[in-house]
């Protein structure tokens, strides 16, 4: 328990160490699982508590399959190894083997395997990870199908369409859904011991902040710091050089980062909040996550938009989140950079791609096409009202005035106008479908938003005279 308080990471590692090292004994490989599932209950880590349950079902139905004694095949088990990678492909001789030579024959049970389902499915709803709850229930089905439980079918069916409806309540929510938050941690300094200079991704409930985790990581490895060895937090996310490193002093690195989905194009300007926002709310299993760090080719992190650089830097974890424990290994790690004008036409770009998704993502579950008005409202608040449209003039001011814009490139040039054309397009547009929904009560709104859009475009002729002629 103590050990637990002071640091969940390191004894959950443990746990899932034994589970492993007695992974050919099922007995006590289940024994060491569900000891590592309580322990993440204690701690309300619900989605690796839940894969805890799923790789003790893994297990028995392994032993099953093999022994072609149920309900379920091979296919059942490839389709639990979607939910926890850490369920084998192959049906081990050692699960064959188990009832025969006497390990865990009690818990090789057809009920056994429902048994450890169920909680894992209770668990995810708890974590509202509510796509794998699905998964899970149609591996259940089948079981109670061939005993002919109709009570218990229509309990399963039950849940099943609750489980539905989360799901579409998350996917037509105007906020995007979070399971978790994510963290990069580099370690370096002798005394963090096998440590050192590795660096792991942590997963925290989705309500820890950057502050939290510092705090809790600071507490955890301070008291392991002698009378020779002081703990300093790196406080941004600038790539570490070995040669600048006091000695004597242990480094921390806590950088926020983002899960990268299944289909993104890392190498998109566009700004992140959008790509992420967009996408459907799908069973959240990440291995690669990415973080971006502005830069200067004078040194300062900060610049102006014509100097300000960004690197964009992707991880590949060992393994995938949710994962049997909170922190995975980084194995390999790879960046790319932005120049200034790249960054300005994807900040341009992302304002572009946030409208347009308001305009034309369903928006309820009934398929209905029109967009959110509120939702709608302020997004072109923020993109021609007055007041805020700054960001695409400061745009026009770095790039298309004078000196700056002889030192594009031809390409460069031609992308940004078109950016910028293709954005007070989809603005007009915007503003037309918004004069369609609202009432009364909103017109002296609706006058500003065009007054706003109409002063945008006299100033952006200025700089591109043909915008006139477009819009």
């Amino acid at each position: 328990a103590p050990m637990m308080t002071m640091d969940r990471y390191a004894a959950a590692e443990s746990f899932y160490k034994l589970a492993m090292a007695f992974a050919p004994v099922p007995d006590l490989h289940i024994m060491w699982l569900l000891h590592l599932c309580d322990a993440h209950q204690e701690m309300q880590s619900w989605a690796e508590a839940a894969q805890c349950a799923v790789a003790v079902a893994g297990v028995v139905m392994q032993a099953l399959v093999a022994r072609n004694d149920g309900v379920w095949s091979k296919d059942h088990v490839a389709a639990l190894r979607k939910i926890c990678p850490m369920v084998s492909n192959e049906i081990t001789s050692e699960a064959s083997a188990a009832e025969v030579e006497g390990y865990g024959a009690s818990k090789l049970t057809v009920d056994s395997a429902v048994k450890y389902l169920q909680l894992a499915n209770k668990l995810f709803s708890q974590a509202e990870l509510f796509h794998f709850c699905a998964s899970i229930l149609e591996l259940v089905i089948p079981v109670y199908k061939s005993r002919r439980a109709y009570g218990q079918l229509a309990k399963c069916h039950t849940l099943l369409t609750n489980i539905y409806e989360s799901i579409l309540e998350q996917e037509s929510s105007p906020i995007p859904f979070t399971d978790a938050t994510y963290y990069r941690v580099g370690f370096y300094g002798d005394r963090f011991g096998k440590l050192d200079k590795k660096e792991y991704v942590y997963r925290e409930p989705r309500d820890v902040r950057l502050g939290d985790i510092m705090e809790k990581l600071s507490h955890i490895y301070e008291s392991r710091m002698d009378g020779n060895h002081t703990l300093h937090i790196i406080p941004d996310s600038r790539q570490v050089k070995a040669e600048e490193l006091q000695p004597g002093v242990c480094y921390l690195q806590i950088t926020a980062v983002d899960p990268v989905m299944e289909d993104e194009d890392l190498g998109s300007r566009r700004e992140r909040i959008f790509s992420l926002s967009t996408g459907s709310v799908r069973a959240r299993v990440f291995d690669r996550f990415l973080f971006d760090t502005p830069f200067t080719k004078n040194g300062k992190n900060q610049g102006g938009l014509e100097d300000q650089w960004k690197r964009r830097t992707v991880l590949q974890t060992e393994g995938s989140f949710p994962a049997l424990v909170n922190r995975l290994l980084v194995n390999k790690s790879e960046s790319l950079e932005f120049s200034p004008v790249e960054n300005a036409i994807g900040m341009i770009e992302t304002r572009t791609a946030a409208l347009r998704n308001e305009l034309e993502e369903p928006r309820s579950s009934e398929g209905d096409q029109l967009p959110r008005l509120q939702s709608l409202q302020r997004i072109l608040q923020g993109s021609v009202a007055v007041q805020v449209n700054s960001g695409v003039l400061s745009v026009c001011t770095a790039f298309l005035s004078g000196e700056p814009a002889t030192r594009l490139r031809s390409q460069e040039l031609q992308q940004l106008i078109a950016a910028l054309l293709e954005f007070m397009a989809v603005c007009k547009r915007a503003i037309r479908v918004h004069f369609r929904l609202i009432g009364d009560e909103d017109q002296d709104f609706h006058t500003q938003l065009v007054n706003g859009f109409q002063s945008l475009t006299a100033e952006l002729s200025h700089y591109i005279p043909a915008i006139l002629s477009e819009l």
